[in-house]
């Protein structure tokens, strides 16, 4: 399935440039809090939070969730609802959450939970804040306070007092964890594929290409496919020449995918070195596919995307996993993403017999855009004008299936395929 677009970026050391930050703003802990998710819900007082916030960010420390609301609450009396399906794995964490230049003092949070789900799960809260908001008192309240429920289901469990601190998070990737990730399904977590690569164990080094075009990334994962690989270590070359070495140094195993390593959001990357354990006397190949989460403030209405590639920025890409049956893949872009008046698709690797296009827009409205042909290896169908332009995009869904007869298909997998927008 498409891996889902989400605005998320490295902020965790505070050195990317996004909208509306300066570079004096940074992420600091603000809370955090156990839930268990057969409750539906778990409500968290913030009001030790020492000082005025920009944005927001859920962080799962351990375990994994399907969250539908997460709800920050202010001491002015308004509240903001993330009001979407949040996929969460451990160690990864939603993009910014209400997001502006005006600081505001928070009371809480309420997170709402998907049904049927069960277990214990810790989350951490971060906050963006300038050095005005770390000074900036927070007044007394003379009046209580009210806000709409968070869940549909109910107001939620009895508030949870976070532990406050203060300070930084670090920056130091951690060891990889193999984690479910089959060919064809989609990768929670803001998942971009850009770079795949077929191992055949006859030499112990790949490189994939990746290209400026793309965009920018600030955090980087791996997934293995058809067969184990022992992965010692990626370079990240960037286009200024620039390089950065990742250890990873554990075997991942088929049909999983490593846990997320922090790269420099602010640069380019040209091409990505595999360094791997050969096994010369195997017989066999592994795929590996390189994800990217894209970096703070390269999508959205003032986005550094904008002044590259005439505007066309990559909303999602992913393996398409099936031959004989169709599937319908969906990728979800969210409204702040800003304005978008022609989308793309392009294919990679193998034909792509493509049979339905939907956009659905930001106020419900959906337009079918009937491609029914089949798109080349390596081409790209499009730019398709959207209905009235300039439009947001909520979610775009695709109906297709790889072409099981291609001679000119690279490698015996699956295609790829890239859904583009163009502001």
């Amino acid at each position: 399935m498409f891996g889902r677009v989400v605005v998320a970026g490295l902020a965790l050391a505070a050195t990317g440039i996004m909208s509306g930050a300066s570079a004096q703003d940074r992420w600091v802990k603000i809370g955090n809090f156990d839930a268990e998710l057969g409750r539906g819900s778990q409500a968290v007082d913030l009001k030790g939070a020492k000082g005025s916030f920009k944005a927001f960010r859920v962080h799962m420390v351990q375990g994994e969730a399907k969250l539908t609301n997460i709800q920050f609450r202010y001491i002015n009396g308004q509240a903001h609802n993330e009001r979407r399906l949040i996929n969460l794995l451990r160690n990864e964490r939603t993009k910014p959450i209400d997001q502006r230049s005006a600081e505001r003092f928070v009371e809480g949070l309420t997170t709402c939970f998907d049904s049927n789900q069960r277990g214990a799960v810790k989350f951490e809260v971060y906050a963006l804040q300038s050095r005005k908001g770390a000074a900036a008192k927070r007044p007394a309240i003379t009046q209580a306070l009210t806000w709409p429920p968070a869940c549909p289901s109910g107001p939620g469990a009895a508030p949870v007092a976070a532990k406050p601190t203060t300070g930084p998070i670090a920056t130091t990737p951690t060891a990889p964890i193999a984690q479910p990730a089959a060919a064809g399904t989609q990768l929670p977590g803001g998942a971009v594929l850009f770079g795949t690569q077929n191992v055949g164990f006859v030499r112990d080094r790949d490189v994939i290409r990746v290209g400026a075009n793309l965009g920018q990334f600030d955090r980087v994962q791996l997934r293995v496919l058809n067969n184990e690989v022992h992965i010692n270590e990626l370079d990240v070359v960037y286009v200024d020449g620039t390089t950065q070495k990742l250890v990873v140094n554990a075997s991942v195993k088929q049909n999983t995918r490593t846990q997320w390593f922090n790269i420099t959001g602010t640069k380019f990357i040209k091409e990505i070195n595999l360094n791997y354990r050969s096994r010369p006397a195997f017989k066999g190949q592994a795929r590996i596919e390189v994800y990217g989460q894209i970096a703070d403030g390269w999508l959205g209405a003032n986005g550094r995307g904008r002044q590259f590639n005439e505007g066309w920025v990559l909303l999602g890409a992913q393996t398409a996993g099936r031959f004989l049956r169709a599937e319908v893949d969906r990728i979800e872009v969210g409204r702040n993403e800003g304005l978008f008046k022609r989308v793309r698709v392009t294919v990679k690797d193998r034909a792509l017999v493509f049979d339905e296009l939907r956009v659905v827009y930001g106020n419900g409205e959906e337009e079918v855009i009937p491609v029914k042909t089949t798109i080349a290896a390596n081409s790209t169908f499009g730019p398709v004008d959207l209905k009235g332009g300039n439009r947001v995009i909520r979610e775009i869904r695709a109906r297709y299936r790889s072409a099981i007869v291609d001679a000119k298909a690279i490698g015996r997998g699956a295609a790829v395929v890239e859904i583009w927008g163009q502001h």
